[in-house]
């Protein structure tokens, strides 16, 4: 990854009731390289509709701010901020403001490393700009936290460009969706069981893939580590496995942020079982596993569900693994064996093991339909039939109605 010089920012907080918010505000100004050198926080029932915050409470920022010992570049506030709420604020602060969506948009920037993943971050940054700035704000020249792209690369400075470019961009995304979907399509053609990894950001899914899968992934201790599908291949107990991992969640995603994604996301609706992967440590786990939880709902997300509490290694005690929930530890490879096994307990429910009587002119064409759609086949044969018993797709049983023995 890149370098980029670490930049001094105050936080505006606001609480909206969460208990482990700030704490999530500080790691993703971390993620985004950079330091809270200074926290002002307000209990605000109503937002001002000029600064958010009012007036007065303004004024003490500012002079906060300039009596700072380490002096911030970048101000930010919890909350979303609107155009004008935004212009008056940088008006009398004389600094750049960004709110926490800005602040996800660029870590995304940050972490986007594909041309589809760069090409999804700078449409949900456009798309938000757009909508949160005004004209002149939207023309300024800037850098560093919130104001980055892809690239490093600036905002065009007319608005008109900018919604072409928008146009382009959804185009291009839309072809590459198109491919995506072909490429799911001979996957739902295929034998194997497809299981997504979901979950709150930071939750060790990255570790957990590459330890089920032998892959090698890129990982790291902080959030947003990694932005673009992979889909690799194991097996749990007699079934294929086809696991794909996406990007982490964290609450209040933003709208554009899963409309730009929606290509990518699409991996999970399409998945035969999710697996809702939780930082088992974590304070606030139940907290995340309900906003994953949500996530998937607005995904229209219909395949059933496993809980997977991760980290359990840094857990003092922990309660016995269940049907809908089980511990592990990618890191110290814990209780692995157990989750593929709940993994093929869920797949075999999936398939169903008949027998097929055959006549040998059809023998060739229907083996060929069934290396498509069963995970095992034996053959027998004799002068006109051929008795074939496989473990087929309960969905792709009609196919086979005609040949069924009763």
């Amino acid at each position: 990854m890149m370098k980029t010089e670490i930049q001094n920012v105050a936080l505006v907080y606001l609480p909206q009731g969460q208990q482990d918010e700030l704490r999530e505000l500080y790691g993703l100004v971390e993620t985004a390289m950079g330091k809270v050198t200074l926290t002002v926080s307000q209990n605000r029932t109503t937002p001002d509709p000029k600064t958010l915050i009012g007036s007065g409470k303004t004024e003490e920022l500012r002079l906060a701010i300039e009596n700072c010992a380490e002096k911030p570049q970048t101000v930010l506030f919890s909350r979303p901020l609107d155009a004008i709420q935004r212009r008056n604020l940088q008006e009398a602060l004389g600094l750049t403001v960004i709110d926490n969506i800005d602040l996800i948009l660029d870590i995304f920037a940050l972490r986007a490393t594909t041309a589809e993943g760069k090409k999804q971050v700078e449409l949900a940054q456009l798309t938000y700009k757009l909508a949160t700035r005004s004209d002149k704000d939207f023309s300024r020249q800037g850098a560093g936290i919130g104001t980055r792209g892809p690239g490093e690369t600036q905002l065009e400075t007319d608005k008109r460009i900018a919604r072409e470019k928008i146009y382009r961009l959804r185009r291009e995304l839309k072809e590459i969706a198109a491919q995506r979907d072909i490429t799911r399509k001979k996957r739902r053609n295929n034998q194997a069981f497809t299981v997504a990894l979901a979950g709150y950001t930071n939750a060790g899914k990255s570790t957990l893939f590459n330890a089920l899968t032998g892959a090698d992934v890129y990982k790291d201790d902080r959030l947003f580590a990694t932005l673009d599908t992979t889909v690799r291949k194991f097996n749990a107990e007699e079934f294929p496995v086809l696991l794909c991992d996406t990007v982490g969640f964290i609450r209040n995603l933003p709208t554009m942020l899963v409309d730009a994604f929606k290509s990518t996301l699409e991996e999970v609706t399409d998945a035969d079982l999710v697996l809702n992967v939780c930082d088992a440590s974590d304070p606030d786990v139940e907290q995340h596993i309900s906003v994953t939880l949500d996530v998937l709902q607005q995904l229209g997300v219909t395949a059933p569900v496993l809980t997977v509490y991760n980290k359990c290694d840094k857990c003092q005690s922990l309660p016995q693994s269940t049907s809908d929930c089980i511990y592990v530890s990618a890191t110290e490879n814990k209780n692995l064996d157990a989750l593929k096994e709940a993994i093929a307990r869920k797949a075999r429910k999936q398939y169903a093991a008949v027998t097929l009587t055959v006549p040998l002119s059809e023998c060739g064409k229907l083996l060929s339909l069934l290396n498509g759609c069963a995970v095992s086949v034996n053959a027998h044969y004799d002068d006109t039939h051929a008795e074939i018993r496989a473990t087929v797709r309960r969905k792709y049983l009609s196919r086979f109605a005609r040949y069924l023995s009763v």
